[in-house]
């Protein structure tokens, strides 16, 4: 308990650093739903165990020549945001096959990641979906094997509810005791 509190505190004065400290950045977008805020659900749910509480941010289909969809910058920024103001919380960046690009979503997310801020260390690639059920299992599989106890979804609105079925449906199947909650982008 007393680690948990001191994380937390840590968490706490770290995020209110960087928010003081920090440079404005413009290419970090909206926070939505999906906010970083201090005091915000998505917050509080991230601190209450950040050493088991994950962000998993979904890959989006790349464009011919590796150019990013809107929809993949914005789930981005929004995680970009989470990381930024959640330094102890590490990242799941999901996604597979580009094509015939021979690089993956989740290299690609990396890439986008790391010019927002995010340091490569918070960030673990999960390279071998290429669906929303397949980044599901094999997220899960991944929270599972490192003693997850939750998650942050990071995807677009028309896609959340999907996408949280799946995840859930996907810890059923594992029998992994895994909380998911939505970010919104």
């Amino acid at each position: 308990m007393r680690v948990r509190v001191a994380a937390l505190i840590i968490a706490i004065l770290t995020t209110l650093s960087v928010a003081v400290a920090a440079p404005a950045r413009a290419d970090t977008g909206s926070l939505g739903a999906g906010s970083a805020d201090l005091f915000s659900p998505s917050s509080i749910f991230l601190w209450q165990s950040p050493p088991t509480r994950y962000i998993v941010v979904l890959g989006a289909k790349m464009g011919t020549f590796g150019q990013t969809p809107a929809i993949l910058a914005q789930r981005m920024n929004v995680a970009a945001n989470l990381a930024l103001s959640h330094p102890f919380n590490r990242m799941i960046v999901s996604g597979g096959n580009t094509w015939w690009l021979p690089v993956s979503e989740a290299q690609f997310m990396n890439v986008g990641l790391l010019r927002r801020g995010v340091p490569v260390w918070q960030m673990i690639n999960e390279a071998a979906s290429t669906s929303t059920v397949a980044n599901a299992t094999n997220t899960v599989a991944m929270l599972k094997h490192m003693g997850a106890t939750g998650a942050l979804i990071v995807t677009n609105g028309f896609h959340m509810g999907r996408a949280l079925n799946d995840f859930r449906t996907a810890a059923r199947k594992q029998h992994a005791r895994l909380e998911f909650r939505p970010a919104y982008a």
